[in-house]
C-alpha cells in the first residue's frame, strides 16, 4: 500500500473535510472539479483504489470483481480541464516508432505519464508488412491500407481518432481516408476495432461478429470532451478468465459513454498508473509485464511518477 499526499499541498490536503470522510478521498476541489494548485496522489492496491488530481486533471481508478463468471477489471474515470490536453498517443521512440518498442510501464516512467493504456499494436503489423489500417501518429500518416467496412478479418481495423481539443471519434475501417482525418484535425488515429459505441448506440453488428471469444480486453470511452473512461479486463488467469468485447462495451454504455472503442487485447492489454502496471498477466505473485509496444494512450504528466530505475 502506498499513500502520497502531493506536492506543495500537504498541510491543506490533510485537513480537507472529504479526506476525513473516506480514506484516500479527493480533497476539496474547485468549481471545475480540480485543485487550485499542486497535486494529490492516493494509491491503495489492497483495496483496489487509485486517485490523482492536479490543476488540470482528475483520475480515479477502481478495481472491480465478480465471481460468476469470474472476472476482474479496472475502470479509470478521467476528467481533463477545458483547454488542457486530453488522451493522446505517446511513443517510446518517435524517431524509430515501428521498432523502438518498450514495456508500457517503462514508457510511462520515461515520459512521466499519470495514466497509460495499451493501444492498437499497429507497429507489429507494420513490421510484418500486413494490412495496418488507417494509422496516424502525431499528425503523420503511418498507413492508409485498410479493409473494407464489414470485413470478416479481426481486427477489422475500425478507427479511433484523437483530437487536440480532447474530442474522440470512431469510424468504420474505410469510412474516412487518412487525408480526410488530418483535414478535420485528428492528431492520432488508431486502427483496431471494432468500434463499440457511437452517438450513444452500441455496435450490435460488430459485437455479434467479434464479441464472443475470451481474453484480456482493453477499451476506451468518452462521455463528452474532457470526460473519459479507460477499461482493462484481466483474462486467462485464475482470478479472471476474461471475456468478449461486449463485456466492456456494455459497461462503458452503463457509465454514460457516447463513444467506445475496442483496442488490442491478450498479452498486449495493460493499464499503468504513475509508472506501475496495475494488472496481472499470469498466476505468479510477481506480475509479468504486458508485451513491449511502440506507444501508449496517455493522460497527464507528473513528477510524482515512478523513476525509470525504481522497482516496477
Amino acid at each position: 500500500m502506498r499513500h502520497i499526499i502531493g506536492l506543495l499541498l500537504a498541510a491543506v490536503l490533510l485537513v480537507g473535510s472529504s479526506l476525513a470522510e473516506e480514506p484516500g478521498a479527493f480533497p476539496e476541489l474547485n468549481g471545475q472539479g480540480f485543485l487550485d494548485s499542486g497535486e494529490f496522489l492516493y494509491e491503495d492496491a489492497d483495496a483496489g483504489v487509485w486517485r490523482y488530481a492536479s490543476e488540470t486533471l482528475r483520475v480515479e481508478i477502481l478495481r472491480k470483481q465478480q465471481d460468476k463468471p469470474r472476472e476482474l477489471w479496472y475502470e479509470a474515470e478521467i476528467w481533463c480541464a477545458p483547454g488542457s490536453e486530453g488522451p493522446r498517443m505517446v511513443a517510446n521512440d518517435p524517431e524509430n516508432w515501428a521498432r523502438g518498442t518498450e514495456y508500457p510501464y517503462k514508457i510511462a516512467r520515461k515520459h512521466r505519464l499519470v495514466l497509460a493504456l495499451s493501444g492498437d499494436y499497429a507497429h507489429l503489423r507494420v513490421q510484418q508488412k500486413k494490412r495496418v489500417g488507417t494509422v496516424i501518429r502525431n499528425g503523420e500518416i503511418i498507413s492508409e491500407r485498410t479493409y473494407a467496412a464489414g470485413s470478416s478479418h479481426f481486427p477489422n481495423l475500425d478507427c479511433l481518432a484523437l483530437y487536440p481539443d480532447g474530442d474522440m471519434r470512431v469510424y468504420d475501417s474505410d469510412e474516412k481516408t487518412a487525408e480526410e482525418l488530418l483535414a478535420e484535425g485528428a492528431a492520432d488515429v488508431l486502427a483496431f476495432g471494432p468500434w463499440l459505441i457511437r452517438d450513444g448506440v452500441l455496435n450490435e453488428a460488430g459485437l455479434e461478429k467479434y464479441g464472443r471469444s475470451t481474453a484480456q480486453r482493453v477499451a476506451v470511452g468518452m462521455v463528452e470532451k474532457g470526460h473519459y473512461f479507460f477499461m482493462m479486463l484481466e483474462g486467462r488467469i485464475e482470478r479472471s478468465k476474461g471475456a468478449g468485447i461486449s463485456f466492456l462495451a456494455e459497461r462503458l454504455l452503463e457509465r454514460g459513454c457516447t463513444l467506445g472503442f475496442n483496442l488490442d487485447g491478450g498479452q498486449t492489454a495493460s493499464i499503468v498508473f504513475m509508472g506501475h502496471q496495475l494488472c496481472k498477466m499470469d498466476n505468479r505473485k510477481r506480475n509479468l509485464s504486458s508485451r513491449r509496444t511502440s506507444d501508449v494512450i496517455a493522460v497527464g504528466v507528473s513528477e510524482l511518477v515512478a523513476l525509470p530505475e525504481e522497482p516496477w
